[in-house]
């Protein structure tokens, strides 16, 4: 059997390096999620003014997305495990798809939060499914090299759909947002049913949810990827809450426009993609542990340099700008790393384990958002720097505060 194995893994090797189109399924797959949950943040203020509500309302769809998000993974996991990759991802997109629909005809702002819930519910089975597939086929240095490529490339996605959903909104109007993300649904979808193979292909026994969540238990309880999951999810925190109180101190307090808010993003892709970089490099030569303790030393200086600048009155786009170009940088070289290093652990139930690890993810975003929402209304400009910071460090005493057993980890 681990024979068998072996000949399956070297087979799916060949297939990713001969077809670049399907590790850019893989990371579309992935992005999906991060596409609904970016593209229309420029939109917020035109939202809360179409809708008659206040901001704090319109974060609040952000906040659903992020919960919903969270939660879905748990049940993708096992469900992939059990059945196999392709007919549950299929299912999630389906989903998605119908999501994405009602979101573009909410009347209200209570049937756009439920909307937004459905929509993050189908998304959830693409970053998990894709993660789960990627582990099916790769182990040890090799999984962090293909994540890292993913990961350079699904940088692109929170960078540039901003600026997509700033367009649309000057021009169309924010309903338009959403149905960019129907397009992006139905493109997957139908890229998924013509060319992604089933890559589980040793699918678990019949398998009770009480059992899956028990093993859930278990995978938490493994100090190497508890350490690297947990810190990696305060990351994604921090970045939640950039997401979600920047359009208002970009927009609102420093005047610029949807359209111009926009253009702000690609430049912290920049970071990312040189961060990814160094990580591929390093990754043969380094342990997991340096290069993510470089890559948290790298973006507590970049928190520290975007609060520190309202703290002493030189607030303004530009200083802002290249406060988060230091700090995705730094995410760069920790977050593709930090995700092998937590994967590598289980390759028999890499369903569940990413599932864990994008629940964590998404469960320390939806926290900061909410965060930043209460902060927001009293402290305008350093309600997302302070969270920002608060969970830069978190991250990294959940990485550096728990020993490993000798022998875990690289």
């Amino acid at each position: 059997m681990e024979w068998q194995g072996e000949r399956i893994k070297e087979s799916a090797r060949g297939l990713f390096a001969a077809t670049p189109f399907m590790v850019m399924l893989l990371t579309a797959l992935t992005a999906l999620g991060q596409f609904a949950s970016n593209i229309y943040l420029p939109a917020l203020p035109a939202v809360a003014r179409s809708l008659s509500v206040d901001m704090g309302r319109v974060q609040m769809t952000f906040t659903a997305f992020l919960a919903a998000f969270a939660f879905a993974q748990l049940m993708y996991g096992p469900l992939s495990d059990r059945f196999g990759r392709r007919p549950v991802l299929i299912f999630g997109i389906l989903l998605y798809i119908a999501g994405s629909i009602l979101c573009a005809l909410a009347p209200a702002i209570g049937f756009l939060i439920a909307a937004r819930i459905l929509q993050a519910i189908g998304a959830a089975a693409g970053i998990v499914i894709a993660r789960a597939v990627v582990r099916d086929v790769f182990d040890g240095p090799d999984l962090a090299r293909v994540l890292a490529l993913i990961t350079i490339v699904f940088a692109l996605v929170p960078g540039l759909t901003p600026l997509v959903g700033g367009i649309l909104q000057d021009a169309f109007g924010w309903r338009a947002i959403f149905l960019a993300t129907v397009a992006l649904g139905l493109l997957v979808i139908a890229a998924t049913a013509l060319r992604l193979p089933e890559s589980n292909l040793h699918p678990l026994p019949a398998l009770r949810f009480g059992e899956a969540f028990s093993g859930y238990g278990a995978i938490l309880k493994d100090p190497v990827f508890a350490r690297y999951a947990v810190s990696s999810a305060f990351i994604i925190g921090a970045m939640s809450a950039f997401f979600a109180g920047s359009p208002a101190v970009y927009i609102e307090t420093l005047g610029i426009s949807a359209t111009e808010y926009g253009f702000y993003p690609p430049l912290a892709v920049s970071g990312f993609i040189i961060g990814g970089a160094i990580t591929r490099r390093l990754v043969r030569r380094v342990s997991y542990e340096r290069i993510t303790i470089t890559g948290l030393a790298i973006m507590l200086v970049g928190a520290s340099v975007m609060i520190g600048l309202p703290l002493v009155g030189l607030l303004h786009k530009h200083g802002l700008n290249l406060a988060i170009v230091i700090y995705v940088t730094g995410l760069g070289v920790f977050m593709p790393t930090a995700v092998a290093a937590a994967l590598e652990r289980f390759s028999d139930r890499a369903g569940s384990a990413s599932a864990m690890v994008g629940f964590l993810q998404m469960a320390a975003g939806a926290l900061s958002t909410a965060i930043v929402g209460v902060m927001q209304p009293s402290l305008p400009v350093l309600a997302f720097p302070a969270v920002m910071l608060c969970a830069t460090v978190l991250g990294a005493f959940a990485l550096i505060g728990k020993p490993v057993p000798a022998g875990n980890g690289r």
